[in-house]
């Protein structure tokens, strides 16, 4: 059976009205927001310490000088405001020089992360980690010394 004039009419007319209701829709939508990347990320940095290790996502045995025998060194952070995720760096200063850079990404509402070293005989001395955001701006700086 084939439709009838007016069927094809009030098609016509409910497909108009659909159209007009679905433009409406568009002009009526928020503006876009902005990238991710663009959006300035709320971080706060509520701990951050050097330890000899991690367990179970806390530091153990928080210091500043480790003995090179201990054979590794950990840089602790504990972020407990995260707006978006975003990534950090924890760089680390042997006697000034950049001897090794870690990204490490964060994710809300609440992360904690951390970066280690492996010590060798070479690596005594002063040391600093630099804790940065994904746009280089320092948050903490950790200062510790490596010894015999």
């Amino acid at each position: 059976m084939a439709p009838s004039r007016s069927h094809i009419g009030i098609l016509s007319g409910l497909a108009l009205l659909l159209l007009f209701t679905a433009s409406e829709g568009l002009y009526a939508q928020e503006a876009p927001k902005a990238p991710a990347e663009a959006r300035e990320v709320m971080l706060h940095l509520a701990r951050a310490t050097m330890c000899e290790a991690v367990e179970n996502l806390l530091p153990v045995n928080s210091a500043v000088v480790f003995p090179v025998s201990q054979g590794r060194v950990f840089c602790y952070t504990l972020f407990d405001a995260v707006s978006a995720p975003t990534q950090i760096f924890h760089r680390w200063y042997h006697r000034d020089e950049l001897t090794t850079q870690i990204r490490l990404k964060l994710y809300p509402p609440r992360w904690a992360t951390y970066s280690l070293i492996r010590l060798r005989e070479t690596d005594k001395g002063p040391w600093r980690v630099e804790v940065t955001d994904a746009d280089g701006r320092i948050l903490k700086v950790l200062r510790f010394s490596i010894t015999d």
